[in-house]
């Protein structure tokens, strides 16, 4: 039973992700800006936990990949409606190149009947979302515009390594990287990361395979 629990957690951090959008979203709309910035950033650290957790405790399931990748996909959907209604048109660059992600990972499934997650694609949505969140921010604060830019261009480079990732997964010329945390520090997770960051930095693809 305990167990059973255990495996509930991920779906369930989930879950309240895709919770905490609505309030974000509904708050927003009713000025209550202070409220909507913290279920915001509950979301984009919510999305870090429910792997972390999917990982922990071996919790992984159709479900819970859909789910997942549903609650993303709105959370981003729901930021961009905010961020057109107060005119930050520099998003919408974002949305092209996430339909078009979109539109190869469709055409994977379709092709292969699966598919695997990009590691860049991992790193792009931590951008994106840090993006997003500073695009909010930079509504009533305005100090946070000058953060924008810089982390506009990182999402934007990341959002082409991505769409390049699947195009090659497309042809199968690319192999599925997992990256192994069992027993790892936080310290050396994050060492992990940075490094597989700066990698993609140094080391982009910039032609398909």
């Amino acid at each position: 039973m305990k167990n059973k629990v255990k495996k509930m957690i991920p779906n369930i951090i989930t879950m309240s992700r895709l919770i905490s959008l609505i309030f974000g979203f509904v708050l927003f709309i009713m000025n209550r800006y202070t409220l909507s910035f913290t279920f915001y950033i509950y979301g984009a650290l919510s999305d870090a936990f429910d792997g972390y957790f999917a990982r922990k405790y071996d919790a992984y399931s159709k479900f819970g990949k859909y789910l997942d990748a549903t609650s993303d996909k709105l959370y981003t959907l729901s930021l961009i409606i905010l961020l057109l209604i107060n005119r930050n048109y520099f998003i919408i660059i974002l949305m092209i190149l996430e339909l078009i992600i979109a539109i190869i990972n469709y055409l994977i499934l379709h092709r292969k009947g699966k598919i695997f997650i990009e590691r860049v694609g991992k790193i792009k949505t931590v951008f994106v979302f840090s993006l997003m969140i500073v695009a909010l921010l930079s509504i009533r604060i305005k100090e946070f515009y000058y953060l924008f830019f810089p982390l506009f261009i990182l999402a934007l480079y990341f959002e082409i390594q991505t769409i390049i990732a699947y195009i090659n997964q497309y042809h199968g010329k690319s192999k599925e990287i997992i990256v192994n945390f069992n027993g790892k520090k936080l310290t050396e997770r994050i060492k992990l990361l940075f490094r597989e960051f700066i990698s993609y930095l140094v080391h982009p693809t910039l032609k398909i395979k």
